[in-house]
């Protein structure tokens, strides 16, 4: 290792650090009036002190990171994941199954309110759709193995997983939402700041599988993409009780949802070793995907009821302009044909499959979805 090397690295650590310390400074939530704004920057000095830590080429240095978070978020020593068995499930059923294992494994810590309302809603279901692409991405070419070196896909699914339900737990201490997936809200039943803890305990057992990827791309990928999700959630809300225009509503589903669909099918294929072109076949496919994905998401938010898990037209109460609004139902439904059929196009390429097929099947579900 050269010197100037040392130098760069020495920095990096520098500034991961300083991004690290003011995340963990804003989700103390200090005052009530800034919860929002103060949680949402706080996930982009996450996202940040990320991209910062990948080039130190310390595997410790990470873990001790993680350790620290873990010991905050808990307020005392919790010990580290057990490393996840290398086992490739062979139809997503059994790969659900075992995601769900692992995700029951990390909501247990000592501090038991945490653990139960983890428990309450990581288990609660949902669609799994993010760790399913990585999971159908990586099982895409069965007849003729890739020649790139592979990594282990469960790890992927849980991370991929957990920083989504991340996520949704910031998401509902943003919107002040007090019902997902049929179970209350973190939020709701303790407090904001056990709500904003509980997701930065399930973001830290996140970044313990970092690890498994080191020098795969995955991880930067996936640092990338939360910034652009943490910039997406701010854009919007910024725009909270704005009319915007149907570009911008596109870019901000892009920031918050799409890309993060995109790098999930993305990551499944590099931890697979798939060549490029077919990488970027599965990045078109996700990012399609993504898009259909939301924009349903918000028809379904206008005209759904209990079944959607959700209260109905929280968007609007929010002040949040979505597409429906803009352009009107029928022609938000055409849109999510529009993109269900391009993912399925950029699949042409690719060889078939029954991972193949099961991702044309999830593009055509997704038109059809009433939850």
């Amino acid at each position: 290792m050269t010197q100037m090397t040392c130098s760069n690295q020495t920095k990096e650590l520098e500034l991961a650090r300083e991004h690290f310390d003011q995340f963990l400074a804003l989700h103390e939530l200090q005052e009530h009036t800034r919860i929002s704004q103060d949680t949402l920057t706080g996930d982009y000095h996450f996202s940040q002190f990320s991209l910062h830590l990948i080039p130190v080429d310390s595997v410790e240095i990470t873990d001790a990171f993680a350790k620290d978070l873990r010991e905050y978020v808990c307020g005392y020593e919790c010990p580290e994941l057990e490393q996840i068995k290398d086992e490739n499930p062979k139809n997503f059923i059994r790969g659900k199954k075992l995601l769900e294992d692992q995700l029951e494994k990390i909501c247990f810590s000592q501090n038991e309110q945490m653990k139960n309302d983890l428990m309450r809603v990581l288990l609660a279901g949902g669609k799994r759709l993010r760790p399913a692409l990585s999971w159908a991405a990586y099982n895409l070419l069965t007849d003729t193995p890739p020649e790139g070196k592979q990594y282990p896909i469960l790890p992927l699914m849980v991370m991929i997983e957990l920083m989504h339900s991340a996520s949704l737990i910031h998401d509902d201490v943003v919107d002040k939402a007090d019902v997902r997936r049929n179970v209350a809200t973190i939020n709701a039943t303790s407090g904001d700041k056990m709500a904003v803890k509980s997701a930065d305990f399930i973001l830290g057992r996140a970044m313990e599988l970092l690890k498994v990827y080191k020098g795969s791309g995955i991880d930067e990928r996936l640092a990338a993409v939360s910034e652009q999700m943490c910039l997406g959630e701010l854009d919007q809300l910024e725009n909270l009780h704005k009319d915007i225009s149907e570009e911008q509503y596109i870019r901000q589903i892009e920031r918050k949802t799409a890309l993060f669909i995109e790098a999930a099918a993305a990551c499944g294929g590099m931890a697979r070793g798939l060549d490029e072109e077919a990488i970027r076949c599965l990045e078109q496919y996700g990012y399609h995907i993504g898009m259909a994905f939301q924009i349903k998401d918000d028809i379904l938010d206008e005209i759904g009821g209990e079944e959607f898990g959700k209260q109905k037209n929280q968007d609007r109460m929010r002040g949040l302009k979505t597409l429906p609004q803009i352009i009107g139902l029928a022609k938000s439904e055409e849109a999510v044909k529009a993109h269900s059929d391009q993912a399925i196009q950029a699949l042409q390429k690719l060889p078939e499959s029954s991972a193949k097929n099961d991702l044309v099947k999830m593009a055509k579900i997704l038109v059809e979805r009433t939850k």
